[in-house]
């Protein structure tokens, strides 16, 4: 009798379950979802797990050991076939090392000077989040925080390999060695630099130690002028100059779980709203944003791991079939709520694309993209919808070094700011720079202390550096 009921329950459930998922399949068109699928998964765009290989790289340096350098960004939104490669050879060195790690000086000359790929980050990374996964290391040296990552892999197995982590602050390091294994070989066999005009050269190879705080690639040329394409940008929002509300329901609908066209409406200021009970997307025309807010995340206090919401971030951010000028990661920020924000900006031809401050304070954002993550999942979403691609027609110049940017930020803020001798040099970029004005070509980027400073990269226009708010 007993066992009756319980087969009758279990009919009961199937039943209901076929009819829900049936119900799912009419609605959404999703004849991929097997049979289990709305039970033991379910859809949810701020929900999706996280996957795959950790890449938190903002760029990569690439060297042969002759002293020049190929500088890249990730080719697609968390991914990039040469940091899966670094990815899996440093956790062979991680999970080998068999020599205690050691904290020491970054001998910049010393590291640099084989075949290597060095991992950049824009910010600083805390050690014990990012190798918490590393359960077997231990240490009682330890570096609280890292900018840099740098693998030296052995060129066959057996041979030893190390990954120096440094602090670019204070030129420390964590030096963790170890015996190689077929990770490390295939890294070593993939280390080749692309050929081309533009190279760069170590500024710590070059010198005793790390010259600049955050940027230790700079591009140079054996002859000038360097002739390139500017950029070109799309709104991907917009047909014929004005806003098209189809072209936002073929985005806009990837955050749904059951979408409709009822959802929608456009208010007196001309701003699109999509909307449930649970998530609200609106674009606005004037700006050339669109934000998605999910209220089901607001609730709660659970951790985000720092690793892991990158990765939620990357799957999240797969949903934005609009966004096709590949990103990287700009910044990561803890608020007080245990939010964390991961901050996204472009790169074209493995560039950045540096936004110009007037046009940041348009958008209200400092990058072009913010995701921020509550209780694992999405809770917000800002992009400047905006793709760029490079024009059909080399038009433009580069007759500026770094050298001569530089002089020239130094002189501007004599003049500007005070006149002293600068002795903190934080930063030097090349990039595109884009204005209000809709002007999209390579400008050097120079911080001076706590100012940026924007300088031309043609000789044949005027050579006065600017803040780059204006």
């Amino acid at each position: 009798m007993k066992l009756y009921k319980i087969t009758n329950f279990v009919i009961v459930l199937l039943v209901i379950t076929a009819i829900y998922q049936t119900g799912e399949l009419w609605l959404q068109g999703t004849s991929g979802h097997n049979f289990f699928y709305s039970l033991v998964d379910g859809f949810s765009a701020d929900k999706q797990k996280a996957d795959g290989d950790v890449l938190l790289a903002t760029r990569y340096a690439i060297g042969e050991g002759e002293g020049t350098f190929s500088v890249y960004y990730p080719d697609e939104v968390g991914s990039s076939a040469m940091l899966e490669m670094a990815n899996n050879a440093l956790g062979e060195i991680l999970y080998r090392n068999q020599a205690s790690p050691r904290k020491e000086v970054a001998e910049w000359k010393e590291i640099l000077s084989g075949p290597c790929i060095v991992m950049q980050y824009d910010f600083m990374i805390a050690s014990e989040e990012y190798l918490e996964n590393y359960k077997e290391l231990k240490t009682n040296e330890k570096l609280e925080r890292f900018d840099y990552i740098t693998i030296v892999p052995a060129m066959r197995s057996g041979e030893e390999s190390q990954a120096y982590f440094v602090n670019s602050d204070t030129n420390e390091c964590m030096l963790f060695s170890g015996e190689a294994g077929s990770s490390s070989a295939v890294l070593y066999e993939s280390l080749e630099t692309k050929g081309g005009d533009m190279r760069y050269i170590s500024t710590g190879q070059r010198t005793s130690a790390a010259v600049l705080w955050r940027n230790m690639f700079l591009p140079q040329w054996a002859n000038l002028p360097y002739t390139y394409a500017p950029l070109e940008r799309d709104f991907v929002f917009e047909k014929d100059g004005e806003a098209s509300r189809a072209a936002l329901e073929n985005t806009v609908k990837n955050f749904f779980h059951n979408f409709s066209v009822d959802w929608s409406s456009k208010d007196a200021d001309g701003t699109f709203v999509f909307s449930d009970s649970e998530t609200v997307v609106r674009y606005y025309p004037e700006t050339k944003v669109l934000e998605y807010y999910n209220y089901e995340n607001y609730t709660g206090n659970t951790r985000t791991d720092l690793l892991e919401g990158y990765q939620i971030c990357c799957n999240f951010l797969r949903n934005d079939n609009s966004l096709k000028t590949d990103i990287y990661l700009a910044d990561i920020e803890r608020t007080i709520n245990n939010e964390v924000v991961y901050y996204f900006d472009y790169a074209v031809d493995n560039l950045p694309v540096n936004l110009s401050q007037a046009l940041r304070d348009r958008i209200g954002a400092p990058h072009a993209i913010e995701v921020t993550l509550r209780n694992q999942a999405v809770k917000e979403y800002r992009r400047y919808a905006v793709n760029f691609k490079p024009s059909a027609e080399e038009t433009e110049h580069i007759n500026v070094q770094f050298i001569d940017a530089l002089d020239d930020a130094n002189k501007t803020y004599k003049n500007v700011v005070e006149d002293k001798d600068i002795t903190d040099v934080k930063n030097i970029s090349l990039g595109y720079h884009v204005d209000l004005t809709g002007s999209m070509r390579l400008k050097w980027m120079v911080t001076l202390y706590d100012y940026t400073f924007v300088v031309d990269t043609d000789q044949e226009k005027e050579l006065t550096g600017v803040t780059a708010g204006e």
